[in-house]
């Protein structure tokens, strides 16, 4: 399940209604929190994987699919190579391709995780975010 978070309901507002440039967007995985992230969580307190291929994916405009009051955005396939990632709890949507200075807009923790991501394993991504 996903939510928004409290920097992406700032956001939409200010893009809809002040008519601010939107950001881009860039998909993330985490490993901590084990639980569900609070709405005002920043990038700082989430723990990423680290090397083995891992890298946020920027998620492309023409990629979004908007049907009543749910977008959802084509899968993304992060894989795993040259070690482990451990257990991973879910992902996160931000505006920054890397590192902690940017803003968390959405997180979602999988109802069926964590995936324990060995060497040569991979996680799949179907983002999915209602506006009610």
């Amino acid at each position: 399940m996903s939510k928004w978070c409290d920097d992406g309901e700032n956001e939409v507002l200010n893009v809809f209604l002040k008519g601010t440039t939107r950001p881009s967007f860039y998909l993330g995985l985490y490993t901590a929190p084990s639980s569900e992230p609070a709405e005002d969580i920043t990038l700082s307190g989430l723990t990423e994987p680290s090397g083995n291929g891992y890298n946020r994916i920027q998620l492309l405009d023409n990629d979004w699919t908007v049907s009543a009051d749910l977008a959802t955005h084509t899968q993304k396939t992060f894989s795993c190579s040259g070690g482990a990632w451990g257990n991973v709890y879910g992902w996160f949507l931000c505006n920054a391709p890397s590192g902690t200075s940017g803003k968390v807009y959405a997180v979602g923790q999988f109802s069926d995780g964590p995936y324990n991501v060995p060497d040569g394993g991979a996680v799949k991504v179907t983002v999915k975010i209602t506006a009610a």
